[in-house]
This record gives C-alpha cells, structure tokens and sequence, in this order.
C-alpha cells in the first residue's frame, strides 16, 4: 500500500509541477486596441465615436498604431462638433454619422508603428496620421505634446478651427501614456486632433 502511495503521489505531484506550463498556455494574451479603450472609463467617448465612424476593425486589427486618445473632457468641449459629426444636428440627416468627417476625424488621431513616450524623450518628430495630416510629437516637454502641423486637407481646416484658413491649435499633453495593447500602444490626450 506504501508503495502504492508514493506512486500516486508522485504521478499528482509530477502533473502539478506540469500544469504551470498547461496555465501558462492558457493565460490569456494582451488586448487589442478597442478593447484596451473599453477598459478605461476617460476613452467611453472615444470609444463611441470609433463604433459609430466604423473604425473598430481597425482597432482590432494587426496593423501597429499609436492612438492618441483625447479624454472625455476634451471632446466634450466641442459639443456641436459632435453632434453634427453624429447627425444630431439639424444641418445632417437625423440619426446618420457624418461617415467621412467622422472617419477623418478619428484616422487623425492614428499614426502607423508603435511609439512609447520613453521612444519620443528629447525629441520632436514630425509623423503622418493615417489620414494624411502631419503630427508633431515633442518629448521635450514633460509630459510629452502632440500638435497638428498639417490637416488632413491641407493649410485649411474643413472642421472651422482656423484662423485666417489656417488650422491653429494648441498641442495636446499626452496625460495617459504608454498603455500597451497587442496591436500598438494608446496615449491619453488632453486635447482633439482636429483635422
């Protein structure tokens, strides 16, 4: 019966020294972009602008971004932006999303490839937007800042931000860096991109 024991127990403790690497298959890998944003509360607006402008598949996806996020504050300081742009307004159809501005508007806040902000300290880097706009990361600031230098359309805006036809507005301070996620990493802002 002794031996019997020691058998038993070796087999139970053999499969529990094996079951680690059994677990560790099993953990679950890091999440994407979009589901990254639905576990911060400050993203919620964010969030619903990408299902609403059809940009979820792209959060989910392989492609490597970087996202700047702009905070549920910043965006709600532009009511009347987002109204028109989610066709709340009377100037489009009730109801229907402004696809292309919206599409515009959230692509501007996307860049290709991965930056971390450890990647941008002590330098200013001009990068294109996935949708054509140039944007100014300065990590010579702290916290790091991202601008606008060029809209997506060019010197003006067609989102009415310019002075003069130019599109001037302050940087956005990324005050959320770095949260990684299997598909590139989000930065919270504390301002809108807009194109």
């Amino acid at each position: 019966m002794t031996i019997h024991r020691r058998t038993l127990l070796g087999a139970t403790l053999g499969a529990t020294l094996a079951a680690p690497a059994v677990l560790r298959a099993q953990v679950p890998s890091m999440s994407d972009i979009a589901n990254t944003l639905a576990g911060v509360p400050q993203f919620s607006r964010f969030l619903e602008l990408a299902q609403r402008g059809g940009e979820l598949v792209r959060l989910r996806g392989t492609q490597d971004l970087t996202l700047f996020v702009p905070v549920n504050a910043a965006i709600d300081r532009h009511p009347a932006l987002i109204q028109d742009l989610l066709g709340t307004e009377s100037g489009n159809q009730a109801g229907a999303a402004d696809q292309f501005r919206l599409g515009a508007l959230l692509t501007h806040h996307m860049v290709a490839g991965v930056s971390t902000t450890q990647s941008l300290t002590g330098t200013v880097r001009d990068v294109p937007s996935i949708n054509g706009g140039l944007l100014r990361l300065d990590g010579r600031s702290t916290p790091p800042t991202v601008a606008v230098v060029k809209a997506s359309g060019g010197a003006g805006s067609n989102f009415g931000t310019g002075a003069g036809g130019q599109n001037l507005q302050p940087p956005a301070r990324i005050i959320m860096p770095d949260l990684m996620a299997s598909n590139g990493v989000v930065h919270g802002i504390d301002n809108m991109l807009l194109p």
